[in-house]
């Protein structure tokens, strides 16, 4: 599922790819935007799991919830059939990218895009590069008391970016109970929970499956199917590290599974 680092790494490939290049076809939700044709993309700049793009006078907000995905590739003609399908369909001389299944797509006046309450209410970037720990744990402390760590960590509004996987993983690497009150964790706690959140994310940037029990940045082979991951879809199976099964039980509205070891969280 997209989660912060899914969508910077579309950032970084739409940027190289489509940045600079001419509008051939555009469409949103099945509608043509001829006006943008013959427009430059100018921009491609990633927000948490948003993805923002500039293309002449506009901003395109595009949220790829739980089932989204982008698929880009050559460049040439654009059937009006697969524009009209896809959920956005952006089609330039050096590139064609196709979103898939997106419930959010908004082409937006790039002038008043600052202002859009889904954009405006995020915390700070996880991947952006003066995140601060600090910051979101002031924004975690705002938050009711009783507010269980588990879906605190999925509040975009606190920190922008982590999604279910990494909640999940960050509270086992971390040892912290999901459904521990805000109210009792300390805020060096909640700041190393961000920290390491950071530093997961950031160690898959890169083109390999995403993993939270290697460190990839550092080469090698990656890890693969269930070695990938602490306890996230291991629910029934051994903890790895003492051997109790992995439980699993929503989390928060909407519920979300969360997955942790009873022992040693």
């Amino acid at each position: 599922m997209p989660e912060g680092d899914n969508i910077h790494r579309h950032a970084t490939e739409l940027q190289a790819r489509l940045v600079g290049r001419t509008v051939t076809a555009f469409w949103a939700r099945g509608v043509a935007y001829r006006r943008l044709v013959g427009e430059r993309v100018k921009q491609v700049e990633a927000r948490g799991k948003h993805l923002l793009v500039d293309v002449g006078p506009a901003r395109v907000h595009v949220h790829l919830g739980m089932q989204g995905r982008l698929r880009v590739g050559p460049p040439g003609p654009l059937a009006a059939s697969t524009g009209a399908r896809a959920s956005l369909a952006i089609a330039t001389d050096g590139a064609t990218a196709l979103w898939w299944r997106a419930p959010k797509v908004e082409v937006l006046r790039a002038a008043f895009a600052h202002a859009h309450p889904a954009l405006a209410s995020l915390g700070p970037d996880l991947l952006a590069p003066d995140f601060d720990p600090a910051a979101a744990v002031r924004r975690a402390r705002a938050q009711p008391p009783e507010t269980a760590v588990g879906p605190l960590l999925l509040d975009q509004r606190v920190a922008a970016g982590l999604g279910n996987v990494y909640k999940s993983e960050v509270l086992f690497l971390e040892r912290l109970d999901p459904f521990a009150p805000v109210s009792s964790i300390g805020d060096d706690v909640l700041a190393r929970l961000y920290a390491r959140a950071q530093q997961l994310m950031k160690q898959n940037l890169g083109p390999w499956s995403r993993t939270t029990t290697r460190d990839m940045t550092r080469g090698g082979p990656a890890p693969r199917g269930e070695a990938r991951l602490h306890v996230y879809r291991r629910a029934g199976r051994p903890c790895r590290l003492c051997g109790t099964p992995i439980r699993v039980a929503p989390q928060g509205q909407p519920p979300r599974s969360t997955y942790w070891c009873p022992a040693c969280q």
